[in-house]
């Protein structure tokens, strides 16, 4: 072969590389400005600026796929040169087995996913029920593949995994029927005449009585002790909600009558909810 031939077979792998480097990096180029031009489209189709959400989202997975893109094309641009060829060719088999890390160490990313899954079919919590899984009480906001949100009362969104969701106790005040109750307790004296109390109490259940029969008020004595008669009074309404609103109303309601006819003067025997 002539000198000129063996020259130029001598570089044609490197030209081969190069020709892979460009059009990797035109490809990621091409990525960038679809990602982009997707990004412009969805702020003129909404109107708005897209939230911080959503843009995170967006950045993220255009990272991920530039990343990719540029690893098969650095890898198949390697594998061209002689010299470093058989590391380019580890590199491509190494991919499987960080396929497989990265698979393992995901084990809850897919196991949070399969759970939100199950909630979308068996439908333990949907959203606008009243729930309390733990300690956390609130309105079901939103059931994503991964992560329900839960709006509390004082405007906390708390994230719980879909995989501790469906694992967990939950409480559904809402899933059957609206319809809720909500208690208090409080104490009187152990002389108190009782049967005055009862009627006293019973006659507020009665005047605050929500419209339309939720459910028929209680009034109970759960303990006796040495110092005090604990009573605790029951009352239900139409949602979770409103009954814990009407239970007020009656609790304040109770003290103040129980107080005018002298069952315990102002700052004794307050209610013990």
């Amino acid at each position: 072969m002539k000198p000129s031939l063996l020259a130029v077979a001598h570089w044609v792998p490197y030209a081969k590389a190069g020709a892979y480097l460009l059009l990797t990096v035109l490809a990621a180029q091409v990525v960038n400005w679809l990602f982009s031009r997707r990004y412009r489209l969805k702020v003129r189709l909404l109107g708005r600026p897209l939230a911080l959400s959503e843009t995170s989202r967006l950045r993220a997975v255009r990272r991920l796929v530039v990343a990719v893109i540029l690893f098969v094309g650095i890898a198949l641009a390697l594998v061209q040169i002689p010299l470093v060829g058989s590391l380019a060719r580890g590199m491509i088999a190494s991919a499987g087995i960080t396929a497989l890390v990265v698979g393992l160490a995901s084990r809850s990313v897919i196991a949070n996913f399969v759970s939100g899954l199950i909630i979308a079919i068996s439908q333990p919590v949907r959203i606008g029920d009243l729930v309390t899984v733990d300690d956390v009480t609130g309105t079901v906001e939103e059931v994503r593949l991964t992560y329900t949100y839960i709006a509390t009362a004082d405007n906390r969104r708390v994230l719980i995994p879909n995989e501790q969701l469906t694992s967990k106790i939950i409480h559904n005040y809402t899933l059957v029927d609206p319809v809720n109750s909500a208690a208090f307790e409080f104490e009187v004296p152990p002389n108190a005449p009782l049967p005055m109390v009862f009627s006293l109490v019973l006659e507020e259940l009665r005047g605050l009585a929500p419209e339309g029969e939720a459910g028929e008020p209680a009034l109970q004595i759960v303990a006796v002790t040495v110092g005090a008669v604990r009573l605790r009074v029951t009352v239900w309404d139409h949602t979770r909600q409103t009954a814990v609103a009407h239970a007020a109303e009656v609790q304040r309601a109770v003290v103040e009558r129980l107080q005018a006819h002298g069952v315990f003067g102002p700052g004794q025997g307050a209610p013990a909810s």
